[in-house]
């Protein structure tokens, strides 16, 4: 359950020096350049800036639903605790249950109680993904957090990015690898947020999609080798988007089987989805990065999660071209393992 780090489990760390795996798998000391760029969850593009949702974006809903659980479990106790004491026939053993069973719920109360705050409160009340900002015109990268500041802003420069890596939270669990940026103050790292959704146990994958971000702030939106681009990562919070993103990501041979997990998933995301507030920028940020208006359009993240243009074909050619990237990515997966062991190695 490592993707959910970050988030659930295994908080980021702050207010401390780079560790050697994060030394070793610092971007700088890979070439990124002979790997595809992939898309992994960008929702608005144009020549100025680019933004992607956080890591956990789609899995929200799950802290909902396991907190919904829990709670729905200890209800049902304290009511049958409650019965048991009540409709006891001697007076004195009723008495006697009754100081029992309010010692048990309060307990249980205080169980829920840290369920509700651990859990429940990560997914509702809060803000519906906290999104990142590349903007190549100001040359800094903004991560929103909504906390009492809401947006952390950095110098390019400033900010470091590594193949992130989890650690497994079973015997039978792998890494989960994700693109992990961390704001320095000197050699302090300050702050730690995951750009997009992550790469699973690939870590080759996230080399694409790192390269996806280098080439633009670098180089410009026009250097990247795509067909005519789409984006296809929704934010709307509509129950169709909740279906798409837990059910159906189950693939055709699996949708059925999962339905039984998936749906009351994408029940619980839609729900938090409405219990939370939309980002928005605070106007400082997007006034630095405006310049002059683009002959090319904008892309903006579709209505609903998946939908591109089919006319002319635009749409097999981008999926063939996304799988292609991909698969090429991950048959490189044990080279970027040996040369991650081979760069941590070096930096102890």
């Amino acid at each position: 359950m490592s993707q959910f780090a970050g988030w659930l489990a295994q908080r980021y760390r702050n207010n401390r020096p780079l560790s050697k795996y994060e030394e070793g798998a610092d971007m700088r000391q890979f070439d990124s350049s002979t790997f595809t760029p992939i898309d992994k969850g960008i929702i608005g593009m144009d020549a100025d800036c680019m933004e992607y949702v956080d890591r956990h974006f789609l899995y929200r809903g799950w802290a909902l639903m396991g907190g919904s659980v829990f709670v729905s479990l200890g209800a049902i106790f304290i009511i049958a605790m409650l019965h048991a004491a009540i409709t006891t026939e001697n007076k004195a053993q009723s008495l006697d249950a009754i100081y029992v069973a309010a010692g048990v719920i309060a307990l249980v109360l205080a169980f829920l109680g840290f369920v509700f705050w651990m859990l429940i409160l990560r997914d509702v009340f809060r803000y519906q993904y906290y999104p990142i900002r590349f903007d190549r015109t100001a040359r800094q990268v903004h991560v929103f957090t909504g906390g009492r500041n809401k947006v952390i802003s950095a110098p390019w420069s400033d900010v470091r990015f590594i193949i992130g890596r989890d650690k497994p939270m079973g015997p039978d669990e792998g890494y989960t690898y994700d693109l992990r940026g961390m704001v320095m103050r000197g050699d302090q790292v300050v702050h730690t947020f995951a750009v997009g959704s992550d790469c699973g146990s690939n870590p080759a994958v996230v080399l694409a999609h790192w390269e996806m971000i280098r080439r633009f702030m670098e180089e410009g939106r026009f250097a990247l080798p795509f067909p005519p681009l789409q984006l296809y990562t929704s934010v709307v919070p509509s129950f169709r988007n909740a279906f798409i993103i837990h059910v159906s990501s189950a693939g055709a041979g699996l949708m059925w089987i999962a339905l039984p997990l998936t749906l009351p998933w994408a029940l619980f995301r839609f729900l938090a989805m409405k219990l939370c507030r939309r980002p928005v920028w605070p106007a400082a940020v997007v006034r630095r990065g405006a310049s002059e208006a683009s002959s090319v359009p904008p892309l903006r993240a579709p209505a609903v999660y998946g939908r591109v243009d089919h006319a002319g074909g635009r749409a097999d050619e981008m999926e063939r071209f996304w799988k292609e990237s991909i698969a090429a990515s991950m048959a490189r997966n044990d080279e970027v393992r040996q040369l991650l062991k081979k760069r941590t190695d070096e930096a102890r």
